[in-house]
Formats: structure tokens, C-alpha cells, sequence
């Protein structure tokens, strides 16, 4: 049953890891807050209809700010990250906010335990082997990595809090891009990037399916997973997701997969498992 029960998370997993690697194929010719816009707006007009007949309630001050912080903020730095770095660098790195996020919470009253700071240590490791080539651009990379994770750390948390008011994972799914979406209109008007034109040179790529299956299908699927087996087992689980990034990056040829950041990835990986134990 609890295989059953975790297979959403799993899913999730393998859709944000495939979702990372197509983004950074369109980002070779659009400026990635553009590419982050383009990606709220589809997933925004896709989630729309259903999002108005489950209806909304008072989660939904949560979960716009968690869009804020995660998707408008988070997901820029994450994928500028990946247009410097790479996603076999950037997705593991990023990822060590489920760790900061276990950290931040004893501010909150939860207890500091032996494996969270294991886990600590093992991300400062993990992200040491993963920086060994000490070129500008690829500290730069670590660095909006690093960005992405503190974002996503108060982001996620600000999901939890939304599920727990009862809002329904798509309206839930919606309200977070419609939130960013908004933002990241202001910002790309505001630097004079060329949204029309990316609009018209992406509408009729696979980039909307993407976006869907991303914000839309992965976030629902995740918020579902923290009903069924808790918010912590569902991070774990989604915490494979650098790691299936990798394999899936260097199988489609995208990255070459070196063992430093082969080893770096599971070292990380293996933090995120012990920040829970």
C-alpha cells in the first residue's frame, strides 16, 4: 500500500526532472525570465476553467505567496542557474532546500536532531564536489542554485500551509502561477524583453504541455502526496529528482555526466534522506 500511496511523488519526481531539461533547450534562445513567464502563462490559461468550478477559500493567500517565492522568484533563479551550470548541477544544488527547510524550522519549535545536521554537512559536501571546475560560470550557477533553494524552502512551506486550509490541489496549482505569471509580466515588460515574439515562437511547441505537466499535473500530484503519506516522506521521494535528472540529461545526450557530479548528487540526495530520519 505505501508503494501505491507514493507513487505520486515518484511521478512528480520524473516530471520536474524532464520538465528541467526542456526548459534549458528553450532558454538557448530566450532570456529565462521569459522562458519562467512563458511557462506561468500556458500553465495559467490550461488551469483557468478547472480551477474556477473547484472553487477557492481562504488558502489562497497562502498559496499566491507561495507562487511568489517559489515560482516568480525561485524558478528564475533556478533556471538561470540551469542556463549557466547546467541541470546536472543546477537541480541538485537547488534541491538542498529541503534540508534549509528542515533547518528553518527549529526556529519554528522543532527539535535540532544529530541527522539534521548530518544532513548539513553532507550538503555542504555535495555541493563542493559539484564545484570542483571553479570556472565564473559555473560558481555563478551554484550561487542562483543556492538563490533557488532559499526561495523554495519558505515557498513549500506556504504550500502545506494552503493544503492544510482545505484548498484543492488545482486550484491550488493555479493560483500559484497566476501569482508568479503576474510578476514575471511586470518584470519582462519592465527590462523590454520581447514576449510577444517568444509567445509566437512557442505556442505551438511542446513548451505549454510542459508547463502544465509541470505547475499543473506536478504540483497537484505533490499536494496530493503530502495527503496520502505526509509532507515529509512526499520530500524525500521527490528529493530523486536530481538524480533522475542527471541519468535522464546524460541518456538524451543533453549534459556529460562526470563522476564528481555523479557523486556530488547522491551525496546530496543522501542529506536530503537523513534531514528526515
Amino acid at each position: 500500500m505505501l508503494a501505491l500511496n507514493a507513487l505520486p511523488a515518484f511521478t512528480t519526481a520524473f516530471i520536474w526532472a524532464w520538465a528541467s531539461i526542456v526548459y534549458g533547450d528553450f532558454m538557448k534562445s530566450i532570456n529565462p525570465l521569459t522562458v519562467n513567464f512563458l511557462r506561468m502563462l500556458y500553465a495559467s490559461l490550461i488551469l483557468l476553467i478547472p480551477a474556477i468550478v473547484f472553487g477557492f477559500n481562504a488558502g489562497t493567500v497562502w498559496d499566491s505567496l507561495s507562487g511568489l517565492l517559489s515560482l516568480a522568484v525561485g524558478d528564475s533563479l533556478y533556471l538561470m542557474s540551469i542556463n549557466y551550470s547546467g541541470v546536472s548541477i543546477a537541480a541538485p544544488v537547488s534541491y538542498t532546500y529541503i534540508p534549509i527547510a528542515v533547518l528553518m524550522a527549529t526556529l519554528l519549535g522543532e527539535p535540532l536532531t544529530i541527522y539534521k545536521v548530518v544532513s548539513s554537512l553532507l550538503v555542504v559536501l555535495g555541493v563542493y564536489l559539484l564545484s570542483r571546475e571553479r570556472t565564473r560560470i559555473t560558481i555563478r550557477g551554484i550561487a542562483l542554485a543556492l538563490g533557488a533553494a532559499m526561495a523554495w524552502a519558505v515557498g513549500q512551506t506556504m504550500i502545506k500551509v494552503a493544503d492544510i486550509s482545505g484548498l484543492n490541489p488545482i486550484t491550488l496549482s493555479f493560483t500559484r502561477v497566476a501569482t508568479a505569471g503576474i510578476i514575471l509580466l511586470i518584470i519582462n515588460y519592465a527590462i523590454r524583453n520581447d514576449i510577444t515574439t517568444a509567445i509566437r515562437s512557442t505556442a505551438r511547441t511542446r513548451l505549454p504541455l510542459v508547463a502544465v505537466l509541470d505547475l499543473g499535473a506536478g504540483v497537484a500530484l505533490y499536494a496530493y502526496s503530502m495527503d496520502l503519506i505526509g509532507l515529509g516522506l512526499t520530500v524525500i521521494m521527490t528529493g530523486s529528482m536530481p538524480l533522475i535528472a542527471q541519468a535522464m540529461s546524460h541518456v538524451m545526450r543533453r549534459e556529460k555526466l562526470t563522476l564528481m557530479k555523479l557523486l556530488g548528487a547522491v551525496i546530496i540526495v543522501t542529506a536530503i534522506v537523513a534531514a528526515f530520519l
